[in-house]
């Protein structure tokens, strides 16, 4: 910074109703008297970034830098150059964060930001960093922990609250015995008291929705009533597990099948339901169980598929982990982070690879063996099935399950389309499949 001149701004943040109050303005010098700030504003699905900024000088240069406090891959600080103000000694600029374009950010989530000002004499201005913390500011949230869970719900008494904690507690616990993952940091629980209140705070959440999993940003959002409890239960174990081995297998390279992700929150959730069972004892007993290569894939949108894609999951998952202990299942997790390909992880870790995986656990439950390839070096046939086509701009490791909805005849509860994760879905954000409605359901 050039002495006896400097460049002097003001900085903002707004959303659409208008410029939100307590934005400093100061001057960067020796005396500067200027703070770092943090506030805390509504869901919005724009945020808008606004700098007034003076020199002696014609400023030439600015620059904004933004942050939120996510797990990333790579360099965390975005920059981006705001082409609507014009060269002089004072410039007012905007940036406008659109999060309909890149993402919707769960509640709690700190942003973080700075403006570089640069005139033509060389002098320079780095404004102090300024924060917020996103809220949901539609319910009046209460809060309380346990461990690592800082659980925020409005609906419902204390001891519901101390339920869907405690069903959390579990999962951790289980997922520690099953992977020997000790889970450090804290996972923020939202939950909200429907599933329309729900999609109200995201932005891509579709309407069969009742429950989102952000493994980046350490957190979930759950659509749980009161009378829901059994089934909330189970959710809050589902979605706070994809966290967990979101979080722990979270790098550039991350190859996480979804029969391992979806496999290992089903199993965190406890004992097998009977619609598991039942879906996978008719797989054996008509031969129509689908190749473990099939399940590599974003799972059908087909009703029956669905259900026996998580249904075959969770019993390959909890075959590895009973057949050969948590140590191996948290070497396979180290190789999917380090991007391992499938196969490859599989054969470092058990000595096999998909075809081998499934040989030895249609032994293990009383399956026929997988039906005959012909010609030397071939792959079983991967069952082919629709999904819908990918969702451009959802969060990359956003997941989602349907909500429950009542049902006058019970049926085996489908569960949810693919909770996707980096490796399968890098190049175009989540892909979601259409999730069947049932008593029990995601």
């Amino acid at each position: 910074m050039a002495a006896g001149g400097g460049i002097h701004e003001a900085s903002t943040i707004a959303h659409p109703g208008g410029i939100l109050p307590a934005r400093l303005v100061g001057c960067a010098s020796a005396s500067d008297h200027r703070r770092s700030q943090r506030g805390r504003v509504a869901l919005s699905p724009r945020r808008r970034l606004h700098l007034e900024a003076s020199s002696s000088h014609a400023i030439t240069d600015v620059v904004l830098e933004f942050a939120t406090d996510a797990k990333t891959c790579g360099e965390s600080t975005d920059r981006v150059v705001p082409d609507d103000f014009a060269v002089g000694p004072t410039v007012v600029a905007h940036w406008t964060w659109d999060l309909r374009r890149t993402g919707a950010l769960p509640p709690g989530t700190t942003i973080a930001w700075r403006w570089i000002v640069r005139d033509d004499s060389g002098a320079e201005l780095v404004t102090p960093d300024r924060t917020i913390v996103i809220d949901d500011t539609q319910y009046d949230w209460r809060e309380t922990t346990a461990g690592p869970l800082r659980l925020h719900w409005y609906s419902g008494d204390s001891s519901f609250a101390r339920d869907l904690l405690e069903a959390g507690e579990e999962a951790l616990q289980t997922i520690r015995h099953a992977t020997g993952i000790v889970y450090e940091g804290e996972i923020r629980a939202y939950v909200y008291a429907d599933a329309s209140a729900m999609q109200s705070a995201t932005l891509f959440a579709p309407a069969w929705s009742g429950g989102l999993a952000f493994p980046e940003h350490r957190a979930v959002l759950t659509a749980i009533a009161p009378s829901e409890l059994e089934w909330g239960r189970r959710a809050m174990a589902h979605e706070l597990t994809h966290v967990v081995i979101g979080h722990y297998t979270f790098s550039c390279l991350d190859s996480t099948p979804p029969w391992v992700s979806e496999g290992l929150a089903m199993y965190a959730e406890g004992e097998a339901e009977e619609w598991t069972e039942a879906v996978l004892e008719d797989a054996i007993r008509d031969n129509s169980l689908l190749p473990v290569r099939a399940l590599s894939q974003i799972f059908s949108n087909d009703p029956d598929l669905a259900n026996l894609s998580y249904a075959q999951s969770r019993s390959l998952v909890a075959f590895l982990i009973e057949a050969y202990g948590p140590e191996e299942m948290l070497r396979l997790l180290d190789e999917f982070r380090a991007g391992t390909p499938e196969d490859r992880a599989l054969d470092r870790v058990y000595g096999f690879d998909r075809d081998g995986l499934e040989a030895a656990w249609r032994e293990h439950i009383g399956a026929p063996p997988a039906p005959a390839v012909e010609g030397p070096g071939a792959r079983p046939t991967i069952t082919a099935y629709p999904t819908f086509a990918p969702l451009v701009g959802v969060p990359l490791a956003a997941t989602s399950t349907p909500a429950p909805t009542p049902s006058a005849t019970p049926e085996p509860a489908p569960r949810p389309g693919p909770c996707a994760g980096p490796a399968a879905l890098a190049a175009v954000g989540l892909a979601l499949a259409w999730l069947p409605r049932s008593p029990r359901r995601w």
